[in-house]
């Protein structure tokens, strides 16, 4: 009896530890299984865990409840939702046919970590990202990695504020185009079809001939130097073309940076690069140099109809150096910013009829170069003495002036010529409707059409066509004209009547049809023939003797 007491307690005793110790390993597999499930279809399941058999019904749920090195496994359906990760190392795989859809009012993914921290490692494939206002955006988020996810239908399909690299290839794609990422390419062009350009750590790299639009940035430089941005439509995305990161000596030319939301042409902490010749309108800020943004020449831009035409902004005085010259900068609510900035130079810039022209505020800039500064369609003042430039300052703030405010707004010509483009400017209160210059005919010509007493102030570089000079309007000498030169530069001011007048100014020397440096080519180059026939001479002749010698001594 005692013993089957003993067996039966020793039964029950092993049951109830087998039972605890069964429960404790399930447990225990449990909270190390790297797998957390979401199906958009398992709605009301108040056990829902994550596990296979009771998935979270939402994208957020599982990514709240995963920790370091866990996949979320989404199965296929749509996940009306806003998904934010600021974790590492995790990662989130969709079934096919997994879509986040926005509804037209939501963003889609939002990846970066919570100050000072990053989200490091970061995986995503398989998604289709829908009708959200901005799709995916990275911001504090480093090494993430997409594959195969489709932005399609976003106000703002994908932007990467991040300032770090990430690994996106090309099978990833906004409205069926690919995102070109690269990092640590050069001397290569980005292809025709790209969606969106991002370029890390590049040199050398051509962007032209795109059309990019619908994303948070249009193209992207971090870390980049010495690559072009050419003939590229921005236009309707959140921001345009950014520079930043210690982007150097790029060229942004000839592009259409428009009605982008917020910025057209950002750069940030980047210098040496050259923005000209773009037509940058309806934005917030059309071209805003941020913090520590330094060297940088903004020229022959044709800036319009944004709230703010030019923005510099160096909150520690730090926006230094920047050249801003040629550019007209029109209609704009505001046409030229500048608040704590040092050392830029502003002139020869067209400011045209904006709400305020100019504001400056705790800032030290030049805004005149050799004693001319800019055009002002508000200024007032009078040129007694028939130089192009107003006797009277115009005011930017109370203490702020442009001591050399121009008469007439500037028209900026490159004439090529071989290798060399030279550059001839006209200050004028006329319209400028054509330039021509002919190297046969020693002759700059143009047309003009302006008011009674309308004047044209030259400047015309000597190499290109020097003097003596005979100036002619519509064949007769100019109602009024003077002459200076600085010894590179000869200057013309000349008053005529009003009208369409056709102005033409022959000089006697000219610049030659061939450059001085191919010249020296064809010099040398013909030297050295003549002296290679030479020596062949002196060589066959010597040659000829030792052969008229051998001969005699064989004959004797």
């Amino acid at each position: 009896m005692n013993v089957r007491k003993t067996v039966f307690a020793f039964l029950v005793l092993t049951f109830l530890v087998s039972s605890l110790f069964g429960k404790l390993m399930i447990a225990n597999v449990k909270a190390v299984s790297n797998i957390i499930c979401v199906d958009a279809s398992n709605v009301a399941d108040p056990e829902e865990d994550g596990s296979w058999e009771h998935p979270f019904d939402t994208i957020q749920e599982g990514v709240n409840a995963a920790g370091f090195g866990h996949v979320i496994q989404v199965r296929s359906g749509v996940y009306r939702e806003y998904v934010q990760i600021t974790k590492s190392s995790i990662s989130l795989i969709a079934e096919n046919g997994t879509i986040i859809d926005g509804g037209g009012t939501r963003n889609g993914i939002r990846i970066g970590g919570l100050p000072p921290a990053y989200a490091e490692h970061v995986s995503i494939s398989g998604f289709t990202v829908q009708n959200c206002v901005k799709g995916i955006v990275l911001v504090r988020c480093r090494y993430a990695c997409f594959r195969n996810v489709s932005m399609v239908g976003n106000a703002y399909n994908f932007a990467d504020y991040s300032l770090q690299v990430n690994d996106i290839d090309i099978s990833n794609t906004v409205n069926g185009r690919p995102i070109y990422y690269w990092v640590n390419e050069h001397g290569k062009q980005v292809p025709s079809d790209a969606g969106y350009v991002v370029l890390i750590n590049c040199t050398n790299i051509v962007v032209k001939d795109l059309n990019l639009t619908k994303n948070g940035q249009g193209v992207v430089f971090k870390y980049t130097s010495n690559s072009f941005i050419q003939n590229v439509n921005v236009s309707g995305n959140w921001d345009g073309v950014y520079i930043e990161a210690y982007s150097s000596n790029n060229t942004i030319i000839d592009c259409t940076v428009t009605n982008n939301l917020l910025i057209g042409i950002y750069i940030s902490n980047s210098w040496g690069n050259t923005v000209s010749n773009n037509r940058v309108s309806k934005n917030n800020y059309g071209v805003f140099l941020d913090e520590s943004s330094n060297a940088n020449i903004i020229v022959n831009n044709t800036i319009t109809e944004n709230e703010k035409g030019l923005y510099f902004y160096g909150e520690n005085g730090n926006i230094l150096s920047n050249v801003v010259r040629a550019n007209t900068v029109s209609n704009n609510t505001v046409g030229i910013s500048l608040l704590f900035s040092r050392d830029n130079i502003i002139y020869h810039n067209n400011f045209v009829n904006n709400s305020d022209q100019a504001y400056a505020f705790d800032s030290a800039d030049r805004w005149d170069y050799n004693s001319e500064g800019n055009y002002w369609t508000d200024y007032a003042g009078e040129d007694l003495n028939s130089d192009g430039v107003g006797d009277t300052p115009y005011p930017i703030n109370e203490d702020i002036w442009d001591s050399y405010p121009l008469m007439g707004s500037l028209s900026h010509f490159s004439i090529p010529w071989q290798e060399e483009a030279y550059d001839v400017l006209i200050v004028s209160d006329s319209n400028i409707l054509e330039l021509r210059f002919s190297q046969p005919e020693k002759m700059i010509s143009l047309n003009v059409t302006g008011p009674d007493g309308g004047f044209c102030k030259v400047s015309l570089p000597i190499i290109l066509l020097g003097g003596p000079y005979t100036i002619l309007v519509d064949g007769s000498p100019p109602r009024s004209a003077n002459q200076t030169s600085n010894g590179t530069h000869t200057f013309f001011y000349f008053t005529y009547e009003q009208g369409i007048r056709y102005v033409k100014i022959k000089g006697t020397t000219v610049i030659p049809e061939f450059s001085s440096l191919l010249m020296m080519f064809f010099f040398v180059m013909s030297l050295a023939t003549i002296l290679l026939r030479w020596r062949r001479i002196r060589v066959s002749a010597k040659n000829n003797g030792s052969e008229a010698h051998h001969a005699r001594e064989i004959s004797n």
